[in-house]
């Protein structure tokens, strides 16, 4: 292996999650994303300043011309900015609105990595449970096959009854084997989401605030954000559009360092050039152009408010759906610890039984039985509760 994990620490699920945010290979992709993103908005964005130095050898035999775009000369220095150009503005907007876009994939991004990372860690701890409480029964069912096995041999029990506890115990194995599976390759998920070993802790929080508000999962949306601002972006970009006069404005200084020889064909020539020009440029006629420039905006801008719409009402959704999940675990989790309860109490009584020489011969192993089922049940709520209460607090938008 190219990799070998050295590092083990005993983490909680929010350390996990945090070690997974920051080691996914995914979203280091969408974070270079969002860096080439901005770095074509600046590229893009006209209004920006813009300096050069150039130089333009060259030989004329008579006055001299423009050649390459340049007069000859020695030298050439030249500052260029646009100070108004509606069209400009409107391609700086929409590269600014592909930054927000690109940052909102990232942040939904992270979410999710962080949700996933969640319910592995509480997989993890539940597997730990069941994987023990599964060998906890096949201690028992082999019990339970021995004690057949000696009546047998006093003629008091059957073949079948021999057979019949061989197989549970087989059984019993087999669903051993399934949770020690399960748990290594949980394990090995959580440790690669993390980028090391992970030792899991108990998943309760006893911190945890169930509460939730709609608005407050609204701000801390990404999503949601980015359609805001998109929104805003492009009713500002349709204000341009509607504008009866648009003109571009531009501004030019340049010096030229001339050469002296050209003296002899101007009757005041100095070889020092220094000009300054604005232009205003005004369309007049743009043959519909305009009015498909509106059109598209206006549409783009609805499509925008309509996709707001359907987030915020899947927000809702989500977050009431979550918070009912949420509470649906809490009562599956009290009632698995009472029966806990129950089954820890059945086998104190059996055992109780079996010391005074009372009961049936299987009683205590048929109790450890029902107590690791019951264990089983509890371990099984525990991670839901845990898993609920990630999903909740991502859907909040809680830090990770």
């Amino acid at each position: 292996m190219s990799e070998v994990l050295l590092l083990f620490a005993t983490l909680t699920m929010h350390d996990a999650m945090s070690r997974a945010v920051a080691h996914s290979p995914e979203l280091r992709v969408l974070a270079a994303q969002v860096e080439q993103a901005r770095a074509a908005a600046i590229m893009n964005d006209q209004f920006r300043p813009s300096a050069s130095l150039s130089t333009s050898p060259g030989y004329a035999t008579g006055l001299p011309v423009a050649v390459l775009g340049e007069v000859p000369a020695i030298a050439t220095a030249e500052v260029h900015k646009v100070f108004y150009d509606t069209s400009a503005r409107a391609q700086q907007l929409g590269a600014e609105a592909d930054v927000d876009s690109a940052q909102s994939r990232l942040e939904a991004q992270r979410r999710e990595v962080a949700q996933n990372t969640a319910e592995l860690y509480a997989a993890v701890v539940g597997d730990q449970t069941l994987a023990a409480s599964a060998r906890r029964r096949v201690d028992a069912y082999q019990t339970m096959a021995s004690q057949v096995e000696a009546l047998a041999k006093e003629g008091r029990a059957r073949d079948v009854d021999v057979n019949r506890a061989i197989l549970q115990t087989a059984s019993a194995n087999r669903v051993l084997l399934q949770a020690q599976s399960r748990l290594e390759l949980d394990q090995l998920r959580l440790d690669r989401a993390a980028g090391e070993h992970v030792d899991v802790t108990s998943t309760v929080d006893a911190a945890f605030n169930p509460q939730a508000s709609l608005e407050q999962t609204e701000q801390n949306d990404p999503q949601l954000r980015s359609l805001d601002k998109r929104i805003e972006t492009l009713q500002n970009m349709l204000g341009s559009e509607q504008r009866l006069l648009k003109p571009t404005v531009a501004g030019q200084i340049q010096y030229s360092r001339l050469y002296d020889r050209y003296g002899r064909f101007y009757n005041n020539f100095k070889p020092d050039d220094f000009s300054a020009a604005a232009t205003v440029t005004l369309p007049v006629w743009t043959s519909g152009r305009r009015t498909a420039a509106i059109a598209r905006v206006q549409a783009q801008l609805q499509e925008l408010i309509a996709t707001r719409d359907a987030r915020r009402m899947e927000l809702e959704l989500n977050l009431a759906s979550t918070s009912k999940d949420y509470d649906q675990a809490l009562a599956e989790r009290d009632l698995a610890d009472r029966s806990l309860k129950v089954a820890q109490e059945g086998l104190r009584i059996a055992q109780q039984l079996a010391a005074a020489g009372r009961g049936e011969v299987n009683d205590v192993p048929m109790a450890q039985i029902a107590l690791s089922q019951a264990e089983d049940d509890l371990a099984s709520a525990r991670v839901h509760v845990s898993i609920a209460e990630a999903r909740l607090k991502i859907v909040r938008g809680d830090p990770i």
